[in-house]
C-alpha cells in the first residue's frame, strides 16, 4: 500500500489535494493511505517513523523550498511533487523533483504529477526487475559453464 503525503499551510488546499489524489487513484484502482500535515516539524517527525512513497507539497515561497530540499537530502528515493506560488522549477530540476507547477492548485496538475510518479515508480520498478533477472540470467549461465568445464577437464 501506498502512503501519500500533503503538507500544506492551508487546511482547505489539503483538503482539496486530498480529495484530487484519492479520485485519481480510485480511477488507476489504487487504494493509498493519504495524510495531511500543516506542520513541518510534524510532518518531518512522522516520516522518520514511516516514509510516505510521495509527498504533495504546497507551501509558499522559501518555506517550501526548505521543505523539498530537506525532504529530498532525507529521502532520495521518496517521489515528491511540488507546487509554489514562486518560479522554483530550476530548484526543482536540479534536485530531480518529480513534478513542479505554480500555484493555483489544479487537480488536472495533481493529476499530471501523479501519473509522472506513477510512470517513474514503474520505469525503475522493471529496470530493477530487469536487472535482477539479468543478474540471475549471468549467475545460472556462470554456474552452468564452470560445471561444463570442472565435468570436462579432471584437475
Amino acid at each position: 500500500m501506498y502512503c501519500i503525503a500533503i503538507l500544506t499551510d492551508q487546511e482547505q488546499e489539503g483538503q482539496s489535494c486530498a480529495e484530487y489524489i484519492r479520485n485519481y487513484c480510485t480511477e488507476k484502482k489504487v487504494f493509498p493511505l493519504i495524510e495531511i500535515y500543516q506542520d513541518q516539524e510534524q510532518f518531518f517527525e512522522r516520516t522518520r517513523k514511516t516514509v510516505p512513497a510521495v509527498v504533495f507539497l504546497a507551501l509558499p515561497g522559501v518555506s517550501g523550498l526548505n521543505a523539498a530540499e530537506h525532504l529530498r537530502s532525507l529521502y532520495p528515493k521518496c517521489g515528491i511533487i511540488w507546487c509554489s506560488n514562486l518560479d522554483f522549477s530550476l530548484h526543482a530540476f536540479r534536485m530531480r523533483i518529480e513534478y513542479f507547477f505554480m500555484k493555483p492548485v489544479e487537480e488536472q496538475k495533481i493529476k499530471e504529477g501523479l501519473s509522472v510518479w506513477f510512470e517513474r515508480r514503474k520505469v525503475i520498478s522493471n529496470i530493477t526487475k530487469n536487472t535482477q533477472e539479468e543478474n540471475n540470467y549471468e549467475e545460472k549461465s556462470f554456474n552452468s559453464c564452470n560445471d561444463r568445464f570442472y565435468n570436462s577437464y579432471s584437475i
